[in-house]
């Protein structure tokens, strides 16, 4: 199954839950602030959450901007705040926390000790005790944690989980290591048992949690989980978010729901922990997604398309199933043909020209057109370059920009630039078709589903 569960998480939350994050409207709140104003930077976030008291507390390293931090606490009771472990009042504002630092041009320190509201499976955003799971992409950070829900600024997280039941595993990440996206961030609680998968050649240690009698799960959908782990790292780049790597199972209640690229430790649902390539498109997010963010909202495409690309790429250079014709006839064909009545199946253009000025949850953006007709793209630029030329841009797009937010055009640009000079032409022809243009291109189905390199 393709990462594309949390669509209808997320519709759900859109309808039924309040925004945390100010998401829902970009001209305001921290996700749509004026990009002519100097940011702040979170580095880090020191991260201790109580599940059973409901209550957690924030370190947040910060290099202020405009002389303060501004964080999102809209779904969050704070109680204190500190700077550099000095009390102090902030500011508190429709659910945004403004701390003043006059004078500060280095990183400070900023503690909140707060207290969070258990949420439903209804509402879907934050820490679930009835799923034992959070979940808070794509801006939902503020309902378990004080944050800045921007994509471009990345931050490393350190993690201490406590409060969880007698008998029931915590599994989450000590630290992320790496510059990732708010939404990483993540924990799940459940009956796990650990199953160790193996290592890759740059000795990344790779696992499996799996509830309850979910050994065949685990084995079937991992069965190549280590080599196709092992193609991203040798062919596009160090896995940026640890020496410790792997996947959850978790319960989301409901069907066939995809994954979400928790890095180091991914979560897979339940009734797709035994689907191979859902479990290799969430490890591929290690490199597009989460290794390299997206800058805007609108460069979507550049973390689910180029997913969606390598995870079938290296399914298929480890001996994994092909996954072109899946994608291409449960996929694309509905959403070319408008003949799904399902609402993630929506056709639309997939790279707008704008950067966050679109409602994303509520834009058809937010949909699986950009997982197909991005890893068209990529599929037919294979087809013009060769698949191992395209291996070489896509490593020196990683290397170039892990750790970093980065638009989709600058992926477009590179490509072009790398491209034979006699091949230029085609790949804007292709950039037009599968990017630019709402209708599919004529003879879509056969183009994409056919290798040529």
């Amino acid at each position: 199954m393709l990462n594309y569960g949390f669509l209808p998480l997320v519709l759900a939350v859109s309808v039924f839950a309040p925004i945390g994050c100010d998401g829902g409207d970009d001209t305001g709140g921290l996700d749509g602030r004026d990009k002519d104003v100097v940011r702040q930077d979170i580095q880090s976030i020191d991260l201790a959450l109580d599940l059973a008291a409901l209550t957690g507390r924030a370190a947040l390293v910060v290099v202020p901007g405009e002389g303060k931090v501004t964080l999102d606490v809209a779904g969050l009771d704070v109680s204190a705040v500190t700077l550099d472990g000095a009390s102090v009042e902030p500011d508190i504002l429709d659910g945004t926390l403004t701390v003043s630092t006059p004078g500060a041009t280095d990183a400070v320190t900023v503690g909140v000790d707060y207290a969070f509201t258990a949420r439903t499976p209804m509402t879907f955003d934050g820490w679930m005790p009835l799923l034992g799971v959070t979940f808070v992409w794509p801006y939902y950070c503020s309902n378990l944690f004080p944050c800045d829900p921007s994509m471009d600024d990345g931050v490393t997280f350190t993690m201490d989980v406590t409060g969880v039941e007698d008998g029931m595993t915590a599994v989450y990440p000590t630290s992320t290591y790496g510059d990732g996206p708010t939404y990483i961030a993540a924990v799940a609680v459940g009956e796990y048992t650990k199953l160790d998968l193996g290592v890759t050649t740059a000795g990344t240690s790779l696992s499996a949690w799996y509830l309850g009698d979910g050994l065949d799960d685990a084995e079937e959908g991992t069965a190549h989980l280590v080599d196709a782990f092992d193609y991203f790292e040798q062919t596009y780049g160090p896995y940026n978010f640890g020496p410790v790597a792997g996947t959850v199972e978790v319960d989301w209640g409901a069907d066939s729901w995809g994954g979400m690229e928790h890095h180091p430790f991914v979560h897979v649902g339940k009734f797709d922990f035994n689907d191979e390539e859902a479990q290799v498109h969430e490890a591929g997010h290690g490199w597009f997604g989460d290794g390299v963010r997206i800058a805007c909202w609108e460069d979507f495409v550049l973390s689910e398309g180029t997913t969606t690309y390598i995870a079938a790429r290296a399914l298929e250079q480890v001996d994994g199933p092909s996954e072109w014709a899946y994608y291409v006839d449960d996929f694309l064909v509905p959403i070319c043909e408008d003949s799904s009545r399902d609402p993630t199946l929506v056709n639309t253009i997939v790279l707008p020209d704008t950067c966050n000025e679109i409602d994303f949850v509520n834009d058809d953006l937010w949909s699986i057109t950009p997982y197909m007709k991005g890893a068209c793209f990529y599929e037919e630029v294979a087809d013009v370059i060769g698949q191992d030329e395209l291996d070489v841009v896509l490593s020196e797009f990683y290397t170039t920009h892990v750790g970093q937010a980065a638009r989709m055009q600058d992926m477009v640009d590179l490509i072009e630039e790398r491209a034979p000079e006699t091949d230029r032409a085609a790949i804007e022809a292709l950039v037009d078709d599968w990017l630019l243009s709402f209708d599919c291109p004529e003879n879509y189905a056969a183009r994409c589903r056919t290798h040529g390199n």
